[in-house]
C-alpha cells in the first residue's frame, strides 16, 4: 500500500456516484436518470439492480393477476353457461358477471404486458441513491438532489486520491511565464537596501527622511543615493489564504468546469488538513459570488460572459487584513470583456485585469492564471502580465488541472515551511 492509499479510507475507492452527480448540470432525478440511461457508471449498475427487483416483482404481481383472472374467467363460463341453460339473455349475464374490479384488473393486465424490460425508472434511481441519503452524504427534495457537506468531503478525498496518485509521474506540463516570489507578508519594520532585494518591498517614506537629512544645504534637488534606501523586512510565514476563482462563464461547460469542480474539492481537502490555512472560492461570469468550498461539488450550469477584473477584487478585497500568505488560483478559458456586469470588449477589459494585477503586486498577493486554453487573446494577457511581472501563467488541460494545482500548492508549502525556519 502505496502512502497515498494509507492517507484516504478504502471506502472512498472506485465510487463514481458522487462525481456523476457533481457533474451534473441539472440536479433532478429525471436529468439524472437520462445521464445514467446514456453511460456505464456504478449509478447505473445500481440502479439496473434495483431496475431487476422491481421486475421480479411485478412479475409475480403480473403472475397473480393471471390466476386471478382466470378464476374469474371459470365463474363467468359457469355462470353463462348456467344462464344459457336458464334461457338468460347472454349480454345480461356478462354484465352482471363482469365487475368493476375484474375490468380494473383486466386493466393492470394489459399495462404489465406494455412494460419495457430495459427501462430504468426514477424509481430505481432513487433506490440506488438511498444509501448515501442514509449516511448523510445526499440530500433529495422535491426531485432535487444536492451533494451534503460529509458528501463533497467524500468526493473530495476520493479526487485527491486521483490526483496524488497521477502526481507519481512528475512530467506535469505546466508552463509558468513568470513567477513573483512566494507573497510574504511585510513586516512594519525596515532595513537597509541589500543588491537583489525586490525593488516592490521598498519603504519610500524611510527612504526620503533618509535623503532629506543627509542633504547637503547648498544643494537645492533632492538626490537619492544607495544608502538613503531602505526595504520593508520580509516575514516568511506558513499559514495561507489561497483563493479559488473559477470562471463560470458559458464557454466553461462540460470537462472543464468539471474539471475546475474536482480541483477545488481536492485543494479543499488539502487546506483542511493544515489547521492555519483557509480557502475561498468565487464563482464569477458577468458576476461573482462567493460560495462555501465544499458547495463547488453544488455549482449550477455556466453561463454568460468574463469578468475577471471583478472576481480579482472580490479575493482581494475579503483578504485585505488577512495575515500570511495570499495565493489567488484563477481558473479561465477565456478572455476578459465584461466589467461591472456590461461588456465591454477585449482591450478595455484587459486594462482593468492589469491594473487589478498591480493592486495584487503592491498588496503581495501572489496571482496565479490557469488557462485552459490557448486562444491568440490570452496568451496576449499572459505576456503581458509576464512583461510586468504581475503573476504567474500556466497554460494546461483539463485533464492536468489538478495535478498542476496539487503540485503548486504543496510545493510552495514546503518552501513555506523551509523559509520559516
Amino acid at each position: 500500500m502505496t502512502q497515498v492509499d494509507k492517507c484516504l479510507p478504502k471506502a472512498f475507492e472506485n465510487d463514481r456516484t458522487l462525481s456523476d452527480i457533481a457533474h451534473l448540470r441539472n440536479r433532478s432525478l429525471e436529468d439524472l436518470l437520462r445521464q445514467v440511461e446514456f453511460g456505464e457508471s456504478d449509478l447505473r449498475e445500481k440502479a439496473t439492480k434495483h431496475a431487476r427487483q422491481r421486475r421480479q416483482e411485478e412479475r409475480r404481481k403480473q403472475a397473480e393477476y393471471v390466476q386471478r383472472l382466470k378464476h374469474h374467467e371459470e365463474q363467468l363460463s359457469y355462470q353463462i353457461m348456467e344462464g344459457i341453460l336458464q334461457d338468460q339473455d347472454i349480454d345480461e349475464i356478462v354484465d352482471s358477471v363482469v365487475t368493476d374490479q375484474l375490468r380494473k384488473e383486466l386493466t393492470q393486465k394489459a399495462s404489465a404486458a406494455k412494460y419495457k424490460p430495459n427501462d430504468l425508472t426514477v424509481e430505481d434511481l432513487q433506490r440506488s441513491l438511498q444509501e448515501y441519503i442514509d449516511r448523510g452524504e445526499l440530500h433529495l427534495e422535491q426531485g432535487k438532489i444536492r451533494i451534503t457537506p460529509k458528501g463533497a468531503r467524500k468526493l473530495a478525498s476520493q479526487v485527491l486520491r486521483k490526483i496524488l496518485k497521477d502526481l507519481v509521474d512528475p512530467q506535469l506540463g505546466p508552463h509558468a511565464v513568470e513567477e513573483i516570489g512566494y507573497g510574504p507578508w511585510i513586516s512594519p519594520t525596515s532595513r537597509k537596501y541589500e543588491p537583489g532585494d525586490d525593488y516592490a518591498m521598498i519603504d519610500f517614506e524611510k527612504t526620503l527622511l533618509n535623503a532629506l537629512e543627509r542633504k547637503s544645504p547648498s544643494r537645492s534637488r533632492l538626490k537619492l543615493e544607495p544608502e538613503h534606501f531602505e526595504v520593508y523586512d520580509e516575514v516568511h510565514e506558513t499559514k495561507m489564504v489561497a483563493g479559488m476563482i473559477i470562471d463560470q462563464s458559458g464557454s466553461m461547460s462540460g470537462e472543464k468546469f468539471n474539471a475546475a469542480i474536482d480541483t477545488s474539492l481536492a485543494l479543499a481537502e488539502l487546506i483542511r488538513r493544515e489547521p492555519d490555512d483557509s480557502l475561498k472560492v468565487y464563482l464569477f461570469s458577468h458576476h461573482v459570488k462567493e460560495i462555501a468550498h465544499y458547495d463547488i461539488a453544488n455549482a449550477g450550469v455556466p453561463q454568460g460572459f468574463t469578468d475577471i477584473k471583478a472576481a480579482l477584487y472580490a479575493f482581494r478585497r475579503e483578504t485585505c487584513n488577512a495575515k500570511g500568505d495570499r495565493q489567488a488560483y484563477l481558473i479561465t478559458d477565456s478572455e476578459p470583456n465584461t466589467e461591472d456586469g456590461k461588456f465591454v470588449g477585449f482591450d478595455k477589459a484587459t486594462a482593468g485585469v492589469l491594473h487589478e494585477a498591480l493592486h495584487y503586486r503592491n498588496a503581495g498577493i501572489t496571482l496565479n492564471l490557469i488557462m485552459l486554453d490557448q486562444s491568440p487573446k490570452l496568451r496576449q494577457l499572459a505576456s503581458v502580465l509576464a512583461r510586468q511581472n504581475l503573476g504567474r501563467v500556466f497554460f494546461t488541460c483539463p485533464a492536468r488541472l489538478g495535478e498542476v494545482l496539487v503540485e503548486d500548492y504543496l510545493t510552495y508549502k514546503k518552501k513555506m515551511v523551509k523559509n520559516s525556519r
